[in-house]
């Protein structure tokens, strides 16, 4: 094997990395916060207005629910695994050159 070929290699196997880590990242977010709503839920129902975590309290948030945040970093992830979507696509420019070549 020659040595573009094992270097293409080797940037596969790690992307290939950095996707098994974003969907372990997905799997954690959804797990803990299932995790945490419900004991959340069911600390709220013994204890009644005690409260102890950073959810809603009722009427507006007493600070930033975790989910946000954790979501924001989550999203973050994604685009480093991912990169950025671009919104025109790949042949985007090309297509728009020779349509106003046509005007």
């Amino acid at each position: 094997m020659d040595t573009s070929q094992n270097k293409k290699l080797i940037r596969a196997k790690e992307r290939i990395e950095d996707i098994k880590k974003f969907y372990k990242h997905i799997v954690t977010y959804v797990l803990i916060n299932l995790f945490l709503a419900f004991v959340w839920d069911f600390t709220f129902k013994i204890f009644g207005d005690f409260v102890i975590s950073n959810q809603f309290d009722g009427d507006n948030f007493t600070s930033l629910p975790i989910w946000l945040i954790w979501g924001i970093f989550l999203a973050a992830h994604a685009i480093k695994t991912f990169g950025f979507p671009n919104a025109f696509g790949k042949d985007w420019e090309e297509r728009k050159i020779k349509e106003f070549m046509k005007e």
